[in-house]
């Protein structure tokens, strides 16, 4: 798993849902703050909002933000939270949910892993102890259990469970029936997750960027650090650098002297930044328009 494929704590820190059963109160007890509706349009309202995590009734194919899919969920009902985990690539995200609705509804929370055999049992301790990892204040253990449907069965009434969408090990696969849809569920309900990548658009900062025409005595003036974007009617034309300012004629416009601009889209994952950052920095950051919408230090 890739730094900007691990899920943070900072996923809290923007929330937001769609109209859904359980999916407003899910919302509320992740969010740090209040999370926020959105409309039908997704991906215009999350990079608005640079949400980190959606809540939503169903999995799509919308994987611009990580997801959190309740079924059958009523908080009220939840005696305790259990995330099975194992090597797919939604474990994490299972355990770090499972562990904010645990502290949010005052319940205890545990992880737990499926071991078919004894041949298994170092893969599976292994895989568990990185997860363990992340949320140091829940219990793991393993299960002997050959099928997702008797590791359940294991769990205390009231349980919630929270789960990784389809992919990765025979445990997660398990869970699913035709269409990604829950075929083993718990009595205390579930929740489905599936992580994506960090993005360029939850990380970015305000940019500083000069104008085009701006000329090079005020640019010597205004830039802050080594480079700088170049905008034009909002648009990114170029990157600007210290050494070129100081090399051109003061009454120069810097768009004359701008190189080529190189960026990253808000939708790309950081790592796309820290290629772009080995030639400039701060990393200008465009949408779909090229319109300069933010810049990542790289």
């Amino acid at each position: 798993m890739s730094p900007s494929d691990m899920p943070t704590p900072e996923l809290w820190r923007s929330v937001v849902w769609t109209r859904g059963s359980g999916c407003r109160d899910l919302a509320a007890l992740l969010a740090d703050g209040e999370a926020v509706p959105v409309d039908d349009d997704l991906r215009s309202a999350c990079i608005a909002e640079r949400a980190r995590l959606l809540v939503a009734r169903k999995l799509t194919s919308f994987d611009l933000v990580s997801a959190a899919v309740p079924v059958d969920f009523a908080a009220a009902a939840v005696a305790g939270v259990v995330a099975a985990v194992g090597p797919g690539p939604h474990s994490a995200l299972a355990a770090l949910v499972a562990q904010r609705l645990a502290d949010s509804i005052g319940i205890p929370g545990s992880l737990v892993s499926a071991s078919p055999a004894p041949d298994q049992d170092e893969a599976v301790e292994a895989t568990l102890a990185e997860i363990a990892a992340l949320v140091p204040d829940l219990p793991a253990k393993i299960v002997r259990a050959s099928s997702a449907r008797l590791l359940v069965g294991t769990f205390p009434p009231g349980t919630l469970l929270v789960v990784g969408a389809p992919g990765g090990s025979w445990l997660q696969r398990q869970f699913f029936g035709p269409g990604r849809k829950l075929i083993v569920g718990s009595q205390g309900g579930a929740v489905v997750v599936r992580a994506a990548p960090v993005r360029c658009f939850q990380e970015m900062l305000e940019p500083d960027a000069l104008g085009a025409g701006l000329l090079v005595r005020e640019a010597r003036r205004l830039l802050q650090g080594d480079a700088a974007p170049v905008v034009a009617d909002g648009r990114l034309v170029g990157v600007v650098r210290r050494s070129a300012l100081l090399e051109a004629f003061p009454e120069d416009s810097i768009g004359s002297i701008a190189e080529d601009p190189v960026f990253v889209s808000e939708e790309d994952p950081v790592e796309a930044a820290l290629e772009v950052a080995a030639f400039v920095r701060p990393v200008p950051v465009v949408d779909g328009s090229g319109r300069l919408t933010g810049v990542m230090p790289g």
